[in-house]
């Protein structure tokens, strides 16, 4: 397979892509389709965890990670956090797969970002209101 979202991780390549056959599994654990879990997963570590997984383990990937969980806690050692970073590597994986377009990968981005940030803005007037 040509398409895959590239990842570096200690000078190591990880290609991530979302397959039929792993669409299918987590329909199956999760009883929801592809694209609302990959809307979730920044939210839910499970959900992160088991689309890493999925995008991890396709035939060809010669990828030397296998397990989600363990790629999502060297992403954190890397200095990842929060929805806003890891709802985008859920977009890029989903554009990767032809789940949606760059383009909408991009504005889905975007709009985690902005609802993040007005989420945290509404956090510091509130701090202030009641100081």
């Amino acid at each position: 397979m040509k398409r895959a979202h590239i990842l570096r991780l200690d000078g190591e390549q990880v290609r991530l892509r979302l397959t039929v056959a792993g669409q299918r599994s987590l329909r199956e654990r999760f009883g929801e389709d592809s694209l609302q879990i990959i809307l979730e997963s920044a939210a839910d570590a499970e959900k992160m965890a088991a689309l890493l997984e999925a995008a991890l383990n396709w035939s060809g990937s010669e990828n030397t990670i296998r397990s989600g969980e363990e790629l999502y806690d060297r992403l954190v050692d890397e200095g990842w956090s929060g929805q806003a970073q890891f709802g985008g590597l859920a977009f890029d994986i989903a554009a990767a797969s032809g789940l949606v377009s760059p383009e909408q990968a991009r504005q889905l981005k975007q709009a985690v970002a902005q609802a993040v940030e007005e989420a945290f803005q509404m956090l510091e007037e509130d701090e202030e209101e009641t100081l």
